[in-house]
């Protein structure tokens, strides 16, 4: 094949919600022959350390990542979801000291309120207790499913196979009025993570804004540039190819950073074990070195 991945620019650790730590990611992409990594976890930096030291020993390039849930109400009027990347920015700059740790208690309130109503109603197996949770994750401020579970197979009250049928019984809310529920019980909503607001404090903290995954974004493209994102996830699998060649002639036009990574695809996605449905094309799975060594290297914007 022509393309040839350098580096997977949108990772989770079991930071947030993913399948590896930070260490085993570095290892597995320098087993890959990537030269780079960047480790994108939700609404948190906390991995962020641990990656860095890891591939500084591996003699792999990085810069410190997050990615966040971010909304906006769009001109036509629509609310949307927009996950935003973003790259090398200073965490202890006063745009993002508190900003990230606060959009990290979201989920984490939230996670609190579901093992609560799954206790008291028996769903939830065992005598484990949130402060169980907590202690057994010290460096984390991003609480998600995978945390509890983590915790709970540590005390063997529930099997690895188990997985999917905790997550659907405990944590998979359908019910909007059991969402509103939480919201006002946290006092906490991701709506309240203004995707405009974002982007200016990761500017202000010297970072870089990239859209993730913009699937049927394509319409909102200019209305992204007006607020100031610096780039696109260009290379992911959800995609379509008309998107993955209008976001990269958007970039090459403009003078934009291209973006693309694993997510919770392929290898480095850890979900290659369920099956097929998780392995998305090759190409789609990081970005070449020439994209790579523009952000490293703050070449654009």
């Amino acid at each position: 094949m022509s393309f040839k991945v350098y580096a997977s620019c949108h990772n989770h650790s079991t930071f947030s919600d993913g399948e590896y730590s930070p260490e085993l990611l570095a290892r597995m992409a320098k087993n890959m022959g990537h030269g780079g990594i960047i480790l994108t976890d939700h609404d948190t930096v906390q991995g962020y350390p641990f990656i860095k030291k890891a591939a500084d020993s591996l003699g792999l390039k990085t810069v410190i990542g997050v990615e966040l849930s971010t909304h906006r109400v769009m001109k036509d009027g629509r609310n949307r979801g927009i996950h935003l990347l973003g790259f090398d920015f200073d965490p202890e700059h006063p745009a993002l000291k508190d900003y990230i740790p606060e959009c990290a208690s979201i989920q984490t309130a939230r996670s609190h309120v579901l093992f609560d109503m799954a206790k008291a109603d028996g769903r939830l197996r065992g005598d484990m207790t949130w402060e169980d949770v907590l202690s057994d994750h010290p460096d984390h401020n991003y609480i998600c499913n995978n945390e509890v579970f983590e915790s709970l197979l540590k005390r063997g009250i529930y099997l690895r196979s188990e997985y999917d049928e905790f997550f659907r019984t405990c944590f998979w809310v359908k019910d909007p009025k059991i969402e509103n529920m939480i919201v006002l019980m946290t006092g906490k909503s991701y709506l309240t993570v203004k995707t405009e607001d974002a982007v200016r404090r990761i500017k202000e903290a010297g970072g870089v804004p990239v859209v993730a995954h913009p699937h049927g974004f394509v319409q909102y493209t200019d209305e992204l540039l007006e607020i100031g994102v610096m780039g696109f996830e260009t290379r992911h699998s959800t995609l379509s190819p008309e998107e993955h060649i209008h976001f990269e002639e958007v970039c090459r036009s403009k003078g934009l950073y291209r973006m693309g990574g694993s997510d919770h695809e392929n290898v480095l996605g850890g979900l290659l074990a369920f099956g097929d449905n998780y392995s998305s094309a090759y190409e789609m799975s990081g970005i070449d070195e020439e994209s790579f060594n523009a952000l490293i290297e703050r070449r654009l914007g």
